[in-house]
């Protein structure tokens, strides 16, 4: 999915700042820069909401490894239990089941990769985490409240996908907000490095 620099307001790209550059020329689903009718509850008329991201696929890959795994299993269970067991009805009646349990498991991961999203705005950062099946918690702080950015990256397959978690610590008692398993996690604290100058200096 390509992107096109027009959908940047003018107003930040005549700002110079490097974070307009980490938004240019990038665009996927878990990673889109000033998306059209972004909408979530608390969100100010004339807030603009800069970026949303989600985990990135890496951040699933044990899931996606037990769903591919169970539909090899299913469909070994429906060929050998046919055979050794001398009755299709209980093969087919396992390969369901198996089948069943990976589907279930794709759908669970595909809903907490879709409803999972971290917003940053030009007047807040918000995370919106699915734990369970309903089950709904969202987290936000303003920009001026925030204190410290920091990104991590821990382990080779991190660098490789350019994945990590983004810490966000407030001011006060509150807990830090995290985005975690994000790409380009370095260009989102960028990111939000650049939008709180602009914040404090009444930019934005």
């Amino acid at each position: 999915m390509s992107n096109s620099n027009q959908n940047i307001p003018e107003k930040y790209v005549k700002m110079d700042k490097s974070f307009v550059s980490h938004l240019q020329g990038k665009n996927t689903y878990s990673f889109m820069p000033f998306p059209r009718n972004a909408k979530f509850a608390g969100k100010d008329n004339d807030e603009q909401v800069i970026l949303v991201t989600r985990k990135h696929w890496g951040g699933f890959l044990s899931q996606i490894l037990t769903v591919l795994f169970l539909v090899i299993l299913a469909f070994a269970t429906l060929i050998f239990s046919s055979r050794l067991l001398g009755s299709v009805l209980i093969g087919l009646s396992l390969f369901l089941l198996i089948l069943l349990i990976a589907l279930s498991i794709a759908m669970f991961t595909f809903l907490k990769w879709f409803y999972n999203v971290n917003i940053i705005t030009d007047q807040r950062v918000v995370d919106i985490d699915i734990k369970a099946l309903f089950t709904y918690q969202a987290t936000e702080a303003r920009l001026d409240k925030i204190e410290d950015i920091t990104a991590k990256q821990v382990g080779m397959l991190s660098n490789f996908f350019n994945i990590g978690t983004v810490y966000i610590q407030t001011a006060g008692s509150k807990a830090e907000i995290e985005f975690d398993d994000i790409a380009n996690p370095k260009e989102v604290q960028d990111i939000l490095s650049d939008l709180l100058e602009l914040k404090k200096g009444g930019e934005i």
